[in-house]
């Protein structure tokens, strides 16, 4: 992780900024209780928040808000070299704007990436102007989309072991009563747990869980064949089939969209 990523002094400002290229292999991790808004573009990025990841791709971004970092410090990786912005909100003013109170992966727009460049351009702006954009910024956070692209973690040894699991090998999520026997519980108990848990069912973790490393093989060139293998489908239809379901449009429009 390149250790060069300071935020300037808040001061008066509602909002300060850092932007620059984030290389694969990097870690961010934030150290500050305020609240952020971390953006990922021409690539993707993991964040992870105690048991919880979130999956960001291309022109999309994430909320924490503040108190994030005190009670479990999230840890932001890239998925290959991308332009990472992020923005740290003044508390005095990040308070004003309706955002939730938890983590929240939030859609992107040309002008909150212009926002960020401009902020950290090599010439500093005048303050008056740095004021400006900080509430256009504060503005075009609030109005953003919120995709769901949060996978729900576990504190239940059972259920974190299942999902380490198939996290690592997504195939194996084909069969609950393996994962269950081999969590040394049943089927019945596991599906309730998850439930419990996550506040989604089995098959709807799965799902989200085969999406949302669908999303990472793809930024990373993987073919649909390739995936419907590693992500445990039954063919290439299949896998464009529930790539659909979930994002609308299929592996290649998703590959091409701007």
């Amino acid at each position: 992780m390149p250790n060069d990523i300071v935020f300037p002094p808040n001061g008066r400002l509602p909002v300060v900024a850092w932007s620059g290229p984030l290389p694969i292999g990097a870690k961010f991790t934030p150290h500050s209780g305020k609240a952020l808004v971390l953006f990922c573009f021409d690539g993707m990025m993991r964040v992870e928040v105690g048991e919880d990841r979130w999956f960001i791709p291309d022109r999309h971004g994430i909320w924490l808000p503040a108190g994030t970092v005190p009670m479990v410090e999230p840890v932001v990786e890239p998925v290959g070299d991308i332009e990472f912005q992020a923005f740290q909100l003044h508390p005095k003013f990040g308070g004003r704007i309706a955002m939730p109170e938890h983590p929240t992966v939030v859609s992107a727009t040309p002008l909150i990436r212009g926002i960020g460049r401009r902020l950290t351009q090599p010439s500093p702006l005048p303050e008056p102007q740095q004021r400006r954009l900080g509430w256009s910024a504060l503005d075009e956070v609030a109005r953003l989309e919120r995709p769901d692209l949060h996978l729900p973690g576990s504190r239940d040894p059972r259920v974190a072991a299942v999902m380490a699991r198939v996290m690592k090998t997504p195939r194996a999520a084909s069969s609950l009563d393996h994962l269950a026997r081999a969590a040394g519980t049943s089927e019945r108990t596991l599906s309730r747990l998850f439930l419990r848990e996550t506040g989604l069912s089995w098959r709807a973790w799965r799902d989200r869980m085969r999406f949302v490393l669908a999303l990472e093989g793809l930024q990373l060139g993987q073919s649909s064949t390739a995936l419907a293998d590693t992500l445990g489908y039954s063919s290439p239809s299949a896998f464009v089939a529930a790539f659909r379901r979930q994002s609308g449009m299929t592996p290649t429009q998703w590959r091409h969209r701007r």
